[in-house]
């Protein structure tokens, strides 16, 4: 089944108004600073590995995270998309000259620029669409976009990370966290990903992920700044080869 054109609207509209709330701001697609940080500081160390020609950013959203890539890597051309037509127009509003921004839809392959890439890379974009059927579809749209030799790399928050993450509170008797998975998101199962894309999964936010998740949240300038060990936290990427 998938998702109605009544659900679809809603969370188009919830992120038209959060393109209205935020402008450019980094909180614009999530309000947890340290976090969204460390995306980014882990999308750059991936960008400047993999060597890529061109990017294109899936779900980019007002274009915060394209923009500090396209600043940090001046030869590489990014391409970010986005369904809400508000943030594409804030994102334009900045844009370096080695990065451009359009209006598509990962569930319309026709919506997409013309051209296939080295590098796809979504943030919580993915799961933001309400069933997983929709989100095979969308992945697999990615997938016939990406050369022959490129990758993809999913940043999205996992339904077993959640789980784990509740497991290791109640050990501690802490109480389980609520609301992790908002209304308008389907959280990965990553079984999911491994079995129909190979998805291999790498753990960047494990150390945030417990001194915020378990220890406290005010912890999070910590996570940020110290090294990722482990393998825990519910923010994970699944990169398909």
């Amino acid at each position: 089944m998938k998702d109605s054109p009544e659900e679809i609207k809603i969370i188009k509209d919830f992120w038209n108004q959060r393109a209205e709330t935020h402008g450019d701001e980094c909180n614009a697609t999530l309000g947890e600073k340290h976090l969204r940080f460390l995306e980014i500081k882990t999308m750059i160390k991936l960008i400047k590995t993999y060597k890529p020609q061109n990017v294109l950013d899936v779900g980019c959203g007002n274009g915060y995270s394209t923009i500090k890539y396209a600043k940090t890597f001046p030869d590489i051309s990014f391409i970010g998309i986005d369904y809400s037509e508000k943030m594409i127009r804030n994102a334009k509003k900045i844009s370096p000259p080695n990065s451009s921004f359009f209006v598509a839809d990962v569930m319309e392959p026709k919506s997409f620029p013309n051209a296939d890439f080295d590098l796809i890379l979504t943030q919580r974009c993915i799961q933001n669409l309400g069933r997983y059927e929709n989100q095979h579809a969308a992945i697999s749209n990615l997938i016939k976009r990406k050369k022959p030799n490129g990758l993809i790399l999913l940043m999205e928050c996992s339904k077993d990370g959640v789980e784990q993450l509740n497991r290791v509170r109640s050990k501690l008797r802490k109480k389980p966290k609520e609301g992790i998975e908002p209304w308008h998101n389907n959280f990965i199962r990553d079984n999911k990903l491994i079995k129909d894309f190979g998805a291999e999964i790498v753990y960047f936010c494990s150390t945030y992920m417990f001194l915020t998740k378990v220890l406290h949240p005010r912890l999070s300038k910590w996570g940020y700044l110290l090294p990722n060990m482990g393998n825990f936290g519910y923010d994970r990427l699944y990169i398909i080869k």
